[in-house]
């Protein structure tokens, strides 16, 4: 048995020298076309064997990423799909509209107001003002321009349109629309859009008067009727509600 070096020799007579075990690597064997060690087993290929380099790996990903930003990457998400709805509205002209399957097949630009606001609502009205004269004369057809009231109580389809003839909006493909309570909440509180009355007080005439805390939103959705893009509607950003809006065609 071989004795630890750690042990300390005993006043007895010596061992005898036990001889060394000399672990000689070994020749190399092939296998394969690789040399392989005998001892360890390490494997290195020779210098003829060696696979070539992957240069064509960074023209490769090149071309991948060039791929993905002008093809699927550049595609809007889905943000929420409204498809499944159905609910009744009434339009401008008292006609009822059905939303969303009413405008399946266009691109929808949809904003929320109410015609009473003093400040965001009548500059969300001019910018979708605004965004449908750019996109006329681009020559983008198949938009529709949707305006959505969260003040149906005293936003009736007659003062909706004074509203809109007043600012000499273009009915064509301008729907603006007013239904219950229940079915406007639904709509808004799905693509994030909230808002409430604040204190109210009686005008002179003794009309209720009151002002509505509401997001600042308007939203982009597809021929599917899912939403794929959202804005400020007060603030909106032109060059990149377009540009969305052609990667909708």
């Amino acid at each position: 048995m071989l004795r630890s070096n750690s042990l300390q020799p005993s006043s007895g007579p010596k061992p005898r020298r036990t001889s060394r075990i000399s672990l000689r690597r070994g020749r190399p064997m092939r296998h394969n076309g690789t040399l392989v060690s005998r001892t360890n087993g390490d494997r290195r290929p020779e210098a003829g064997n060696r696979p070539p380099a992957s240069g064509f790996r960074p023209a490769f990903l090149l071309l991948l990423l060039a791929s993905c930003l002008f093809t699927g990457c550049s595609r809007l998400p889905v943000l929420e799909d409204l498809s499944g709805m159905n609910y009744t509205f009434m339009n401008q002209d008292s006609a009822g509209v059905s939303f969303p399957s009413a405008y399946r097949g266009k691109i929808v630009v949809m904003s929320f107001i109410y015609t009473h606001c003093p400040d965001i609502c009548p500059l969300t009205t001019n910018n979708m003002q605004h965004l449908q004269d750019t996109l006329t004369a681009d020559k983008l057809k198949g938009v529709e321009f949707v305006t959505m009231t969260f003040d149906p109580n005293r936003d009736t389809p007659s003062v909706l349109k004074e509203y809109a003839e007043i600012r000499g909006i273009k009915f064509g493909d301008w729907d603006f629309l007013s239904g219950s309570g229940a079915n406007t909440d639904s709509v808004t509180y799905a693509v994030g859009v909230r808002y409430f009355p604040n204190d109210s007080t009686y005008s002179k005439n003794g009309r209720l008067s009151y002002y509505i805390t509401h997001t600042d939103k308007c939203v982009l959705m597809d021929r599917d009727g899912r939403v794929r893009g959202e804005y400020s509607g007060s603030q909106l950003d032109f060059r990149k509600i377009v540009k969305d809006i052609k990667s909708l065609e």
